[in-house]
């Protein structure tokens, strides 16, 4: 079966895990991604009893979203190795880096040089606040570029009390990998119609900002400003909020259109709660606590059985191991396995952009630092294999 990017070879010169996702979704559908790092050829180092610590999450960000690729030990202030790159740009696509700005361009590798050998090159920089503005030269990670965009400020139950940290990175990969991935593939469809490359400036506090545009829209044409724990979707309204259950658990009710509230509420046996105003502090706060009443009568996975197939936007809150454990990923298609030479079976989650015709296919486990070294330079006709290469 053809593959959406069979003949596309992109060159990946992140280190962290933003570039690595971006390029994952890339193998995922055919291109042919080469991992470029610094590192000599070595085993990836297993994680270790501490699944928080820097060497368990640089592993875990490895194995995860390194699938389907190959990796390359390059040493780019090496003379050798740099004329290897360059090489190696002449017949790539794309090339990936998130370095800091100007830093490519001090190691010889910046896009104008790499365009004028290659015109059809396609060239990606991912950094914290892109390669022009006042704070181009500052570094960060995900709390601080949600905290720069404003989304930190808003997510939370209560004005008085801190911001709530989000688990999942939303500048990283909800945010960045996402837009990163979106702009090389605009960047190869438009190559189709002018037969140039071009670059690609990714910064990570504009992919935050980004999420936040129908609210920005209403500040830029003269909203109020908003405030944390009173915004509709952080829970502060009783149509669209977590309620505790019997048990322990969590019922989430997104019953955000009128007609799913008032179905809700017939539902649980409150109708007359669905004419409530519930833009009125007072009358919302009784229908809350009437509410909560009722749900407080169940467990969530009771309440989740009852309601979801009448269609009424309510679920329990399960945690991540229930869902895979459960039938909606199998069913979907959404775990994979892999393996490795050294590691052996390794379980993936699968690609959740579903395409009919040329569909992902995750077939390799994410090799070890430079383990792929050996046979690229050879296939490739790059240089003598380094000492050190396997």
């Amino acid at each position: 079966m053809t593959a959406a990017l069979d003949g596309i070879r992109v060159l990946d010169l992140g280190r962290l895990g933003p570039s690595a996702m971006a390029s994952m979704y890339l193998a995922d559908f055919g291109a042919e991604v080469i991992s470029i790092t610094a590192a000599p050829a070595q085993e990836m180092p297993e994680p270790d009893g501490d699944f928080w610590s820097f060497p368990a999450q640089m592993a875990l960000i490895g194995r995860s979203l390194n699938r389907n690729k190959h990796s390359l030990s390059l040493n780019l202030k090496a003379q050798e190795d740099h004329a290897a790159f360059l090489k190696m740009v002449a017949g790539a696509d794309v090339v990936i880096d998130d370095f800091r700005p100007g830093t490519a361009e001090r190691l010889g590798i910046g896009f104008d040089r790499l365009s004028a050998l290659n015109p059809r090159l396609i060239g990606c920089a991912m950094s914290g606040y892109g390669q022009t503005g006042p704070l181009a030269d500052q570094g960060g990670h995900d709390i601080n570029f949600i905290a720069r965009a404003g989304l930190l400020d808003l997510i939370g139950n209560d004005p008085d009390t801190a911001p709530v940290i989000p688990l999942f990175f939303l500048s990283d990969f909800g945010g960045a990998a996402m837009h990163a991935l979106s702009g090389i593939l605009l960047a190869l469809l438009a190559r189709e119609r002018t037969g140039r490359g071009q670059f690609i400036d990714i910064a990570f506090l504009d992919s935050a900002l980004g999420l936040a545009n129908p609210l920005a829209w209403h500040v830029l044409n003269g909203g109020a400003g908003f405030q944390r724990g009173r915004l509709l979707y952080s829970g502060s309204y009783p149509h669209y909020a977590l309620y505790p259950c019997k048990g322990g658990g969590y019922l989430a009710v997104g019953c955000f259109e009128p007609w799913l509230w008032a179905r809700f509420c017939a539902e649980i046996g409150l109708p007359d709660c669905a004419e409530a105003d519930l833009t009125d502090e007072a009358a919302a706060a009784d229908v809350r606590t009437r509410v909560a009443a009722v749900l407080a009568t169940r467990r969530a996975e009771d309440w989740d059985a009852m309601l979801g197939p009448r269609n009424v936007c309510v679920c329990a809150v399960q945690s991540l191991a229930d869902l895979l454990g459960g039938d909606h990923p199998r069913l979907r298609g959404l775990l994979a396995e892999t393996r490795h030479p050294r590691r052996g079976p390794e379980r993936h989650l699968g690609n959740p952009i579903a395409l009919s015709e040329t569909p992902a296919r995750i077939y390799r486990a994410a090799p070890d630092p430079g383990q792929d070294s050996a046979a690229l330079r050879a296939r490739l006709s790059l240089s003598k294999q380094p000492e050190g290469d396997r």
